[in-house]
């Protein structure tokens, strides 16, 4: 990539906007970003697809480097609304440990408002966590997670915020999890108070349409109890999710437009970001072996179950119309791997007849090699994430899992995704929940 590189003398209260990819240093003088001020010497990256604004607090000199695709803008006034300091400083002034939970429509401002207001809360004394429950684009911990972090100092980006902790949800999107989406933000909750944090901030995604939506944004709002929820939004499209919650009395709603700085990203563009962040997250993968009838496989069928011996399993290959190589059996499910894929058809007509000859609630019916790819988060015994993995074979008949990872400690659960990726971190495609 060509890098263009620039010095520049911004005179105090100038304003600048940088889109990355991008580096900016002060040599000389001092700026301000989200609340956050740079010193000489500081820098910060610019990442590719988004936009920071920095304003000179003196006469200064600063080193400029723009990416292909990036850019450089002087702006005329100040890009934060006023409406935002007036809400943060009133959010600060309430009583703590207090919960804030901020929505708005995909690049609406949330991740920036959310920096601005850690920022503002840690530059005043208070122990500041985030809690990242934004999956597709996560800022804190690798895509299909929910991050929990705390500042250790004022941001630019809430992705420099170190990885406190992490819940592994498996899917770049809550459609069809959002069950587990709420479990992981109420653990995080949890860990953040424990540590005794003061102000914890709740990023989420982009969802705001629809039954799911609806049931995920105020499944949220019931189970993480918030003193505030932050509605960031262009003309009332948040109203929905909003006026359900109106009669609490133990709940403030905080209204605040969309600033005007906000660049929004295309699909091909927020894929690539994935694929960034899961590549940085598998650096120094090697491969493990784990035994399944020691390690836990959670949200799979594959692994929670008793192996069916091979004479009983030749019994099911008429009905499947193919050579069977490994089953298993467990009160509400049965689960059987072919040699060679089957039509879609033929299968569903496999799995109706034996859920009806079996009685079992679900039958699930891969082929060999299915698993290759999958991604994986780890935790260790008591519950902490440890990190993600790519699945590269199951072997049935030694019932060990074979997957890629950074990981080195030692590991009490694997929990199995919906998204398959290449092991340098190439998103394949995308499954339903409990495929496998």
């Amino acid at each position: 990539m060509r890098w263009l590189s620039m010095k520049m003398e911004l005179a105090k209260s100038r304003i600048i906007k940088v889109e990355g990819p991008a580096f900016i240093q002060v040599i000389e003088g001092s700026l301000s970003v989200l609340g956050k001020k740079m010193l000489p010497k500081e820098s910060t990256v610019v990442p590719k697809s988004k936009v920071m604004v920095f304003e000179a607090l003196e006469d200064s000199i600063v080193e400029v480097r723009i990416g292909e695709g990036g850019g450089l803008e002087e702006l005329e006034d100040i890009t934060i609304p006023p409406e935002w300091k007036i809400a943060v400083n009133k959010i600060l002034n309430m009583e703590k440990p207090m919960t804030i939970i901020v929505l708005g429509d995909v690049d609406s401002g949330k991740s920036t408002f959310c920096t601005f207001l850690a920022n503002q809360s840690y530059s005043k004394g208070f122990k500041t966590a985030i809690i990242d429950n934004d999956l597709g684009q996560s800022d804190i911990g690798p895509p299909t997670t929910i991050g929990l972090g705390f500042l250790e100092k004022p941001v630019a980006s809430l992705s420099v915020v170190p990885l406190f902790n992490a819940f592994f949800v498996g899917s770049t999107s809550p459609k069809g999890l959002i069950d587990r989406v709420i479990v992981g933000a109420r653990k995080l909750l949890d860990a953040a108070l424990k540590e005794r944090a003061e102000v914890i901030v709740v990023n989420t995604s982009g969802w705001i349409s629809g039954r799911g939506a609806r049931t995920l944004k105020l499944s949220l709002a019931l189970i993480l109890n918030p003193k505030v929820i932050v509605a960031i939004q262009r003309s009332g499209e948040l109203e929905h999710l909003l006026k359900p919650l109106q009669g609490l009395t133990n709940l403030e709603i905080v209204r605040i437009p969309t600033p005007r700085i906000i660049r929004a990203r295309n699909k091909e563009e927020r894929r690539l970001i994935r694929e960034s962040s899961y590549s940085r997250y598998l650096t120094g993968a090697k491969t493990r072996v784990f035994s399944m009838d020691k390690v836990g496989l959670m949200f799979s069928f594959v692994g929670t179950g008793f192996p069916i011996p091979r004479e009983e399993l030749r019994n099911y290959e008429p009905l499947v119309g193919t050579q069977l190589l490994y089953g298993e059996y467990s009160s509400d499910a049965l689960l059987l791997v072919t040699k060679s894929d089957i039509p879609s058809e033929q299968k569903e007509q496999a799995k109706a007849f034996i859920r009806e000859e079996t009685g079992k609630d679900e039958v699930i019916i891969l082929p060999q090699g299915f698993e290759r790819g999958l991604l994986a988060g780890f935790f260790n015994s008591e519950g902490r994430f440890l990190g993600i993995g790519v699945v590269k074979e199951v072997n049935f008949a030694r019932r060990t899992i074979e997957i890629m990872t950074p990981v080195d400690e030692d590991v009490g659960l694997i929990i199995l995704g919906s998204v398959k990726i290449s092991e340098s971190g190439r998103e394949i495609r995308k499954l339903d929940p409990w495929s496998f």
